[in-house]
């Protein structure tokens, strides 16, 4: 067992830098939905999981497995926690059983290119996105997929499915948002072509916000259901940063953590929109990030070859906010009324093609 080095101190919020096998790079981190479990993609196409301390102070291999030829890019916890979700770059994608560390499912050529991205759907369900642009529905019960959806003329960098209204978003460098209805298997709206590559995707407010990290530094606001163009941004001199955001997390009903290409992991929030302060730093360009269930306990993997932990608890945040309190608040536009919804380039059947039988093919009624 690899055991994470302790590094922290009264002012420095790292709690511990996790040990990866040598030379390896992670692409993918997720937090288990209930206990202080952390999964990690890596480079050579190998899985790790860590059991982290009640405090963060320290992180132990629990289980490894080498599941893909190439980069594993990609890593999610089933809901329920029992299963570790993996996608890479030799195309495949997987359900992993954690209890046995066996593949309980598994597609060797589940996309024609490289698998960027993986998101759970339900207990029985995932979404995964290509580096072309694909965006593809299976259900783990099944060998095909059970929706296709083609809207994309680049790389996927993000999905997130919003589970009460059953729909999956989907960002890419093409500049685009996608939203799909999965109970009807369809392309439901579509962004205007913006300015940016959207590369991360993060809700707020109760899912009524949609936030989305691009490479010019702008965090854009969308209201779920307008998706036409963003309804509020957060630039980069509020930010205080004009690097690409690679990651986002979600901390809070209106904060959230954005990781950018400086190596910088900051928190802000929406509406009062601000920046909160830095939570702490890499030497090279954050990949990855995730916070754990209790939003107490951020991970971050960078290309500097670490992945640390971060304290980031309402104490902590509220101490690094009250040193930042001189920040200036974003110019937004006017947050108490609510402009009229605009869907953008919406289309009912849009490149998608819709499930086959979609009630057998893909039950939501387990949802």
């Amino acid at each position: 067992h690899s055991r994470g080095r302790r590094k922290s101190s009264a002012s420095e919020p790292m709690r511990a830098e996790v040990a990866l096998p040598h030379r390896a790079l992670a692409f993918g981190l997720d937090f288990h939905p209930t206990e202080r479990l952390l999964a990690a993609g890596l480079i050579t196409g190998q899985i790790r999981v860590y059991s982290c301390a009640d405090d963060g102070a320290s992180a132990e291999r629990r289980l490894g497995a080498k599941p893909h030829a190439d980069a594993c890019r990609s890593v999610k916890f089933s809901p329920d926690g029992g299963a570790l979700f993996s996608a890479g770059s030799d195309r495949s994608v997987q359900r992993r059983d954690l209890e046995t560390n066996r593949p309980v499912w598994k597609l060797r050529a589940a996309h024609a290119s490289a698998v960027n991205v993986c998101t759970p759907l339900g207990p029985h369900g995932v979404g995964t996105g290509d580096d072309e642009g694909a965006v593809r529905v299976w259900d783990v019960r099944q060998r095909g997929a059970v929706m296709r959806f083609d809207e994309h003329s680049d790389v996927v960098h993000d999905l997130h499915f919003e589970l009460p209204r059953l729909q999956l978003a989907s960002c890419s460098s093409d500049g685009h948002l996608s939203v799909y209805d999965l109970r009807k298997g369809r392309l439901e709206a579509r962004s205007d072509e913006l300015e940016e590559e959207l590369l991360c995707l993060a809700p707020l407010k109760g899912g009524k916000k949609l936030l989305a990290g691009s490479d010019s530094g702008v965090l854009g606001v969308f209201s779920w259901g307008d998706f036409g163009d963003f309804s509020d941004r957060l630039t980069p001199a509020v930010l205080g940063s004009g690097e690409a955001i690679e990651a986002l997390a979600p901390l809070s009903e209106h904060a959230l953590l954005f990781a950018s290409a400086d190596g910088v992991l900051r928190a802000a929030s929406l509406h009062p929109s601000r920046m909160l302060g830095e939570v702490g730093r890499h030497a090279d360009p954050i990949e990855a990030l995730a916070v754990d269930a209790q939003g107490a306990l951020a991970a971050t993997a960078a290309h500097d070859g670490t992945v640390r932990l971060w304290d980031v608890s309402e104490a902590a945040l509220g101490r690094r906010a009250a040193r930042n309190s001189g920040s200036a608040e974003a110019e937004t536009e006017d947050e108490a009324e609510e402009a009229p919804p605009h869907q953008g380039k919406r289309r009912k059947g849009g490149k998608g093609q819709g499930a086959i039988r979609l009630g057998q093919d893909f039950d939501f009624s387990d949802l």
